[in-house]
């Protein structure tokens, strides 16, 4: 194990003669200066004392391992001998500094003053811990010989075997290269040194290490073998041309190959090939004047990247050539490249065309003074940039200028990607070509490119750009290379003037009457910047690829990340069916698109609009704003004006002379607004909220349409009014079975003018005809299942003017009655509902295809456009709907216009579950639950069907076990809540023409008992819960004088729920779906026989005003909120004056809590499409809706209500 120089080792007792006696006194003087410089480090100390060794660094860079060994045939200091891997071999300068430097040390006294340092006992147990016994390297060592070669592919030349250090000089024994390759001496030698020749051992040439003497060549080895080798010999690698016995190995510095210019005698030239040797100072030392030193250089590699020769004292000299040789330089060196003659005739042309080239590929070692070589070119990059300005298409290609002082371009050679030439990859020809400088040039720029990246395109590959990239190019990148000035930039001629448009877009909207279609006009939309325009499906097709820039033909761009044109982008797709295809930028409209137009006009400038288009739409949206403003609160509560009253303006249409009610302002303008539509031939919904005279107002302007028909029959002369009405015949009111009768009461009582009739029955079981009965009637009132079931006899006849009531009886566009309303023939449609948007928005669809058709898309575009969008919270769709609708949807709410109206109190009540209730309420829900989430796995409208029956069982087991563990199920009025869900579900094919069952063999049964207290057998519920807590808040109530309603959906919980009360001696009314005599049982109930009406929902949701109750209480929850305030407002509306109290009883920790959670969010939906609850322009009053569905029920909803 080595150690450091102790004092008083033998080189102490070294004289500076018996140093010079064996290394000379030059050596000994550099040496000396080596060990003064501090050259000399990490001395050790081997072999008993006798070996050191160490580290010098020699000239340059390098570093030698020296060693100096004392004699063993005797102790005195002078018996020593010195080795070292530098290229002198032994007793040379680094030997010299080696034993100078040791000297020192060794004289150096041991400081005796300083204390002896005390360690404690614990110190010393930790340093025994610590100490780490270090195995001694072995060092390695190359044998490099003249392989004669083999058979086996191993080329002639020098080749090398690993040799390791042993006790008596080097082994081959445990040295091989497949010993290296593997790793198996990584323990014993110094791993600097194992990296070294595992390199070596890695440039085999593909030839397999099958026996321990296989050899790598030096011949088949890439030049960067002497790096290699270089670094090895620094780590301590020795190089020796034998096992035993051998001679140093070294590698010389300094050898050039190149070629001589030599003039001869007759003018002409010969170029020479030649190796220069006046640098290689191992061979320089040999020299002696007058002698010529005969040496035979045998050349390495293939190319030939070094050689080697035999020294006189047969050391072995290795010779890389510096610099590398390039590809043309070794195949000249290897004898490929003779001698060429040039005549001298060819000498001028030579010097002209040929030298400058054979400069830049061969090194000239030496050239003849009247050789006139050429002077020197400079290396320069150019970009050249071709745009194609039609199609903004720009590419740019890159090449490597040889340039001469004057600035004369020599040559050009077309590099095809500049990062390619900057490692080193050139294509095509490289003859005459500096590959070396073109490379570092092409590093040197793309160095400066490289900081572009972040911002702008890598401009080092072949760019091919189109639009908007083009501009941005030639404007933003262009400048920043021009800049840099590390490259030359041409740019084809003739190039738009690529910038960013200064003014902003302009938006012009101009409208013209169309001569083929008196109804519709021609819409045409332009957009300018600066004096451009835009062609508007350039900018269509930007906006939507998303783009924030639009390029136009001159170069200019414009900036389209700008609301207007986002908002013109938008409309121009939503009236994509309205397109006019002779005609860019020109859409084909009529009044039915007013909303629109009012949304594109507000975007811009309005160039011109034809005075029919202004006394058609732009009346309407007047009167559109005018029933609006009327809703305000300043305006729209309070007192009534009469008819004919002061409140009617210049030119405002009076109420008609044979109306028998006085309306309030709201009222007034919606009959105005009605009245317009009517007269323009145009339909539109009356969404009033529930309770505000709905009624009233239809029968003004049905009043009024007789009167001007009456007016103008009188008329002598054949002028008829421009305000006429179209149309024939009497007008047409569809209404549910149940308020036709109301229709033709409230028809007599406000208009007793009026000619009414009502048709109950089919044409089968009627003694007239419907065309007779038209003949006779200014009004005919029906049900829309007799519409639905004589559907050819009323599409026969012509009517004046169609009135839906209670209209969400159609918002199923897919059965058999929507289908017959929409083909009767009249000029206009209205309907009448306080809920146009019940479950989905194509519940609205359905209703404004009925009375405005064409102003919607069709149902799948419109799925696209309006109800994916809001269903996923999209603000600005439900934006663009609610504008696209304003013109002919009309709601005013009872906050808006009633402030005389009492106030309405709502209140939840949780009821808790008895025990046993519980029990089998949770035991049913894990059962069901098991089912339905199964069942939802297929997401089918008939797994849909099956599971909404199920969530029925369970809301029938919230409210009472009985009703579904009590014998035959249900009766069938007690499946209205799950038969309108399955319809929902299964694509809503209810009312498809086939007739339905529901409430056969009901009539005489439950509804048909009287208020005096009547009873049938039923097997009612047990008193549960919800009928206790009924009964608990209902004593109060009814002992102060109260009345009150009672609503549920199940009619056999209702009629027991009956039972309990009547029980206790309260008074009740009782109808549902299969009441015979609803108006005789609603009449009972308003004069005072009973003080609880129990109604179910279906029947009593809509056509009955009850204001002689103010106290409503729902007993089971629906997912559908408007049919809950259908049936709220049957008390809450004008005529009650006083305050109403609403209580909602929920079952605590059932499905009953999580479909009122559910009723929320389908209440939002509705606030925000029909009543524009929050802000949507800025997007607020979306927040909640969690990208619900409000569909009827989706499998995402169900899971929601099923679930834990």
């Amino acid at each position: 194990m080595a150690r450091a120089i102790r004092h008083d080792d033998w080189p102490a007792r070294l004289t500076d003669d018996q140093i010079i006696s064996r290394v000379g006194h030059g050596a000994f003087q550099r040496g000396l200066d080596y060990a003064r410089k501090g050259r000399v480090w990490g001395i050790g100390v081997a072999g008993d004392g006798d070996i050191i060794s160490a580290q010098s660094k020699g000239s340059g860079a390098r570093t030698y391992q020296t060693m100096v060994f004392r004699k063993q045939n005797g102790r005195a200091p002078a018996a020593w001998a010195g080795s070292c891997s530098c290229p002198v071999g032994t007793n040379c300068k680094h030997v010299a500094a080696l034993l100078i430097t040791a000297r020192a040390l060794a004289e150096r006294e041991p400081d005796a003053a300083a204390p002896a340092e005390r360690v404690s006992a614990w110190e010393g147990q930790l340093a025994g811990l610590l100490q780490v016994e270090r195995t001694p390297r072995r060092r390695m060592a190359l044998e490099i010989i003249d392989d004669p070669g083999s058979m086996w592919g191993t080329p002639a030349g020098p080749s090398m075997l690993p040799l390791i250090e042993g006790k008596r000089g080097w082994n081959r024994q445990g040295a091989s290269w497949s010993q290296i390759a593997t790793g198996r001496l990584d323990d014993e030698v110094d791993p600097t040194v194992m990296g070294v020749l595992r390199e070596l051992a890695g440039m085999a040439d593909g030839y397999g290490f099958y026996y321990a003497d296989d050899r790598v060549s030096l011949v088949t080895a890439p030049a960067r073998v002497w790096d290699v080798l270089r670094r090895g010999v620094a780590a301590g690698l020795t190089l020796t041309t034998a096992q035993r016995h051998g001679q140093p190995v070294y590698l010389a510095e300094g050898l050039r190959g190149g070629v001589h210019l030599i003039r001869e005698d007759d003018g002409g030239v010969v170029v020479a090939p030649a190796l220069e040797l006046d640098d290689v100072e191992e061979i320089s030392r040999l020299q002696v004047p007058g002698i010529e030193l005969n040496l035979t250089l045998t050349p390495i590699g293939d190319p030939v990247h070094g050689f080697c020769t035999w020294m006189p004292g047969r050391e072995l000299l290795l010779m890389p050539i510096e610099p590398r040789p390039t590809e043309a330089l070794s195949r000249v060196l290897l004898g490929e490249g003779k001698a060429i003659t040039i005549p001298a005739g060819d000498v001028e042309r030579f010097e002209n065309e040929h030298l400058e080239a054979l400069t830049r590929a061969l090194p000239v070692l030496s050239a003849d003074a009247s050789i006139h070589m050429p002077r020197p070119t400079t290396l320069r990059a150019a970009l050249a940039v071709h745009v194609d300005a039609g199609k903004h298409h720009l590419t740019t290609e890159w090449s490597i200028r040889y340039v001469s002082e004057d600035g004369e371009v020599r040559s050009t050679h077309v590099v095809p990607d500049l990062s390619a030439v900057a490692e080193g990859r050139v294509e095509g020809g490289t003859a005459g070509r500096d590959i070396e400088g073109e490379t570092r040039l092409a590093r040197e720029v793309l160095n400066r490119l490289l900081p572009l990246a972040d911002r702008h395109p890598a401009v080092w590959h072949p760019l091919d750009l189109r639009g908007m990239a083009t501009a941005r190019f030639m404007a933003e990148t262009l400048p920043v290379l021009r800049e840099l000035e590390a490259f030359d930039i041409e740019v084809d001629d003739d190039v738009p003037d690529y910038r960013e448009a200064v003014d902003a877009p302009v938006i012009t909207t101009s409208v013209s009457d169309d001569e083929d279609r008196p109804d519709w006009f021609s819409l045409s939309v332009r957009v300018h910047v600066g004096d451009e325009e835009i062609p508007i499906g350039l900018l269509m097709a930007a906006v939507a690829a998303g783009e924030p820039e639009v390029l136009l033909e001159s170069g200019t761009w414009v900036s389209i990340e700008r609301p207007e044109i986002e908002a013109l982008a938008r409309l121009m797709e939503e009236g994509r069916e309205l397109a006019d295809p002779q005609a860019q930028g020109a859409l084909r409209v009529s009044a039915l698109h007013a909303g629109y137009y009012e949304v594109l006009e507000s975007l811009g400038v309005i160039g011109r609009a034809t005075a029919r288009w202004k006394e058609r739409v732009g009346r309407l949206l007047e009167r559109a704003r005018a029933a609006e403003a009327a809703a305000e609160p300043a305006g729209g509560a309070g007192a009534a004006d009469t008819a004919g009253g002061s409140s009617e303006g210049a030119g405002e249409v009076a109420v008609p002379e044979g109306m028998r009610a006085t309306l309030r302002p709201y009222q007034l303008e919606g009959y105005r607004w009605l009245d317009f539509l009517r007269v323009a031939g145009l339909g539109g919904i009356l969404a009033d909220d529930m309770g505000l005279g709905k009624t009233v107002q239809v029968l003004a302007a049905v009043q009024r349409l007789i009167e001007q028909r009456e007016e103008a029959e009188g008329q002598v002369t054949a002028d008829v009014d421009p305000g006429d009405p179209e149309g024939t015949g009497p007008v047409l009111v569809i209404a549910p079975t149940s308020v036709v009768g109301s229709w033709v009461e409230q028809a007599e009582r406000f208009c007793p003018g009026l000619r009414v009739q009502a048709v109950r029955r089919t044409a089968a079981k009627r003694e007239e005809s419907l065309e007779r009965i038209a003949e006779d009637s200014d009004v005919v009132v029906t049900s829309y299942t007799i519409v639905r079931l004589c559907e050819e006899e009323f599409i026969a006849q012509d009517w004046a003017w169609v009135v839906c009531d209670e209209a969400q009886f159609v918002k199923n566009h897919a059965s058999a009655t929507y289908k017959a309303v929409r083909r009767l023939r009249a000029p206009s449609t209205i309907a009448i509902t306080g809920t146009p948007l019940e479950n989905s928005l194509m519940d609205l669809w359905a209703l404004m295809s009925i009375a405005a058709p064409g102003l919607l898309p069709d149902p799948e575009r419109f799925g696209q456009v309006y109800r994916k969008p809001i269903d996923r919270g999209d603000t600005e769709a439900l934006g663009r709907l609610r504008r696209r609708m304003r013109p002919f949807l009309l709601r005013r709410t009872k906050e808006q216009v009633a402030a005389d109206l009492p106030a309405k109190t709502e209140q939840v009540l949780a009821v808790e579950l008895g025990a046993k209730h519980r029990k089998a309420y949770d035991q049913r829900l894990a059962r069901e639950r098991q089912r339905i989430l199964g069942l939802l796995e297929e997401d089918t409208a008939q797994s849909r069907f099956i599971a909404l029956k199920a969530l029925t069982t369970l809301r029938q087991m919230a409210l009472d076990p009985e009703l579904v563990d009590g014998g035959d199920g249900t009766e069938p009025e007690d499946v209205e809540g799950a038969e309108d869900a399955n319809e929902e579900a299964s694509g809503g094919k209810g009312g498809s023409g086939k007739k339905s069952t529901r409430g056969k063999g009901m009539k005489g049964k439950a509804a048909a008992a009287s208020v005096k207290g009547q009873r049938k057998p039923s097997r009612g519920p047990s008193p549960s819960a919800k009928v206790e807590a009924l009964l608990e808040h209902l004593r109060p109530i009814l002992s102060e004088g109260h009345r009150a309603l009672v609503f549920s959906q199940f009619t056999r919980y209702l009629s027991g729920v009956r039972e309990h009360l009547e029980a206790t001696g309260v008074r009740t009314a009782y109808m549902d779906g299969s009441t015979p005599n609803r108006h005789d049982v609603i009449d009972a109930f308003r004069a005072g026989e009973a003080d609880v009406f129990l109604i179910s929902l279906k029947a009593g949701g809509f056509g009955l005003t009850l204001t002689e109750a103010d106290y409503v209480f729902l007993l089971d929850p629906w997912w559908n909120p408007q049919a809950e305030e259908q049936a709220v407002d049957r008390t809450h509306r004008i005529g009650q004056d006083k305050p109403v109290m609403v209580y909602r009883l929920v079952s605590a920790d059932t499905i009953e809590e999580k479909v009122m959670a559910l009723k929320e969010k389908k209440a939002e939906l509705f606030a925000r499409v029909v009543e524009g609850a929050g802000d949507v322009e800025t997007g607020e009053g979306a927040a909640g809706t969690g990208g619900l569905s409000p569909a009827a029920l989706t499998a995402a909803e169900i899971r929601e209500l099923i679930e834990g």
